[in-house]
């Protein structure tokens, strides 16, 4: 298990820190946990954009260029995403080993650099550059317009869209079920003045978790043990409880089927069966294994049969949501053929549900998962978005912890769940084009 030692440093606020030399970098991560807020997910969705055009010290993107350089090639990274029910806003700097820039700066001392690092990746989340307590309006228009044009080429991406649409509709309207960039037409109403205020009220309020890896990360410990952090308002001890909102969607006694169309000319089915199994629970690596077996890989059920053996798609593979237990189906397909494939993807379920899974498959997965699961300690991003998930969601703080027990999973076992999982809803996205 990865050593990691960890400190609160401000209410609501814990460092977490791993010193491995076996990373010639500092990777420092800075991730705000906010429960989704429908009136501002799309205001904070915006915020990693904006906070990477200026700070207080450094009002321009090229100010913030020219620090980079002095760092040796140091990169900025930020962005909004979701994990279960939360929005996390994240700030990621990385910056060559401290060991190696003291050496290129002539020796300047090793705690002058990371404390350099860190104040700026600090003003990044809490100073960004501000004209009359908002974001400049030109900065803001220029964003909000990025903004747009990255949300409608996710909504141009057929199989994208149909995940989004997918979710939403067994969200039922909770808010819970919005994607993490937000909606559309939120987009028109937002200004620069009230992204800030959901922003300055975000950080009073969120549960921060602050991570570093690699050469140096201890220094970093020693440095921010010894700060008071600062933010844009005061921070008290009303901090939102996230858990709260992690209770999964109740889902409906009958199953959804929606059918819209999409300019284009490939059909678009999901199929989302819900086992009822979530992150926290002991038979995680049973719902890995049964994903596994249904899609994920070449000889998976979904790709050996339906896009091998029948040749009726042009993809299949399926997306695990582990907060709400689904494992979810997604074929790109010939309109034409949908109901023959979507008879195919139950008979697939089906064969598990009869235990009609042979030795080779379950060697297979079993060994697929392990791999994949045992990379992610080769990777600092990995192994800090494992404990990020633990964070919220609970389960196994690394992926060795997983691939230990994905040992343990027996043909029994996935049967025994595959019988207890129900198809809880359908949708499709169809070709107009080819209609």
């Amino acid at each position: 298990m990865d050593d990691f030692e960890s400190m609160v440093v401000a209410p609501g606020v814990v460092f977490r820190y791993l010193s491995e030399p076996k990373w010639k970098n500092l990777s420092v991560r800075v991730f705000c946990k906010i429960p989704v807020i429908e009136s501002k997910i799309t205001s904070l969705a915006l915020v990693p954009r904006l906070a990477m055009r200026g700070t207080y010290q450094l009002p321009s993107i090229r100010d913030i260029a020219q620090f980079l350089e002095t760092m040796y090639g140091s990169c900025l990274g930020a962005n909004s995403s979701k994990v279960g029910p939360i929005q996390v806003v994240n700030f990621k700097l990385e910056i060559p080993s401290p060991i190696y820039l003291s050496t290129m700066k002539s020796g300047e001392p090793l705690g002058s650099i990371v404390g350099k690092a860190w104040s700026f990746l600090w003003d990044v989340v809490n100073r960004p550059y501000l004209e009359d307590d908002a974001y400049p309006e030109k900065v803001f228009s220029v964003d909000k317009e990025e903004h747009r044009q990255d949300i409608l080429g996710l909504i141009n991406n057929p199989s994208s869209y149909a995940l989004v649409r997918l979710i939403e509709e067994i969200s039922q309207g909770d808010p819970r079920g919005l994607p993490p960039w937000g909606s559309l037409d939120d987009l028109n109403y937002i200004d620069s003045r009230s992204t800030w205020a959901a922003w300055k009220e975000a950080l009073s309020m969120c549960p921060i978790s602050i991570y570093a890896v690699g050469e140096g990360a201890d220094l970093l410990g020693e440095i921010i043990s010894k700060q008071e952090l600062v933010f844009p308002t005061r921070r008290g001890d009303r901090i939102w409880d996230i858990s709260e909102n992690l209770e999964p969607l109740s889902l409906p006694e009958e199953g959804i089927r929606v059918e819209e169309g999409f300019p284009g000319q490939q059909t678009v089915l999901c199929m989302a069966f819900h086992t009822g199994v979530t992150q926290s629970d002991a038979e995680f690596p049973t719902f890995l294994f049964l994903d596994g077996l249904l899609g994920g890989f070449p000889h998976s059920k979904l790709f050996s049969v339906v896009r091998e053996e029948y040749g009726l798609a042009y993809f299949a593979d399926t997306v695990i949501d582990t907060w709400r237990g689904f494992t979810i189906a997604i074929t790109g397909i010939s309109d034409g053929e949908k109901d023959r494939v979507e008879d195919l993807v139950v008979e697939q379920f089906d064969a598990i549900r009869k235990g009609r899974i042979s030795d080779e498959e379950m060697e297979n997965t079993r060994a697929g998962l392990r791999r994949r699961l045992m990379a992610e300690a080769d990777y600092q991003g990995s192994i800090v978005n494992r404990r990020l998930n633990h964070e919220i969601l609970g389960g196994a703080q690394t992926g060795e912890e997983v691939a230990e027990r994905i040992l343990e999973v027996t043909r029994q076992d996935v049967v025994d769940l595959a019988n207890e999982t129900e198809l809880k809803c359908v949708y499709v996205l169809r070709a107009e084009g080819a209609n």
